[in-house]
């Protein structure tokens, strides 16, 4: 399945928007919302770090940098 035709297959397995859901997300200050955004990511930056440090062991922290920031490029 192309990336075209996965996007509509995907939204048509999710529920309509829950009104009041965005309305609490919009009320929360932006700034709020951008540091919760960003220690999101961070969490899935140091997820993916630990398993590929467990995958391999034998890798320097560059390499090891290396191989995620490429896994992050191939994956989006």
């Amino acid at each position: 399945m192309s990336d075209a035709q996965a996007l509509p297959e995907m939204m048509r397995r999710l529920d309509p928007p829950d009104e009041l859901q965005i309305r609490l997300l919009m009320s929360v200050p932006p700034e709020r919302r951008v540091r919760t955004m960003m220690d999101t990511a961070a969490v899935i930056m140091n997820s993916l770090r630990a398993r590929l440090r467990q995958a391999h062991p034998q890798l320097s922290d560059l390499e090891l940098a290396r191989l995620m920031f490429d896994r992050l490029y191939r994956n989006g």
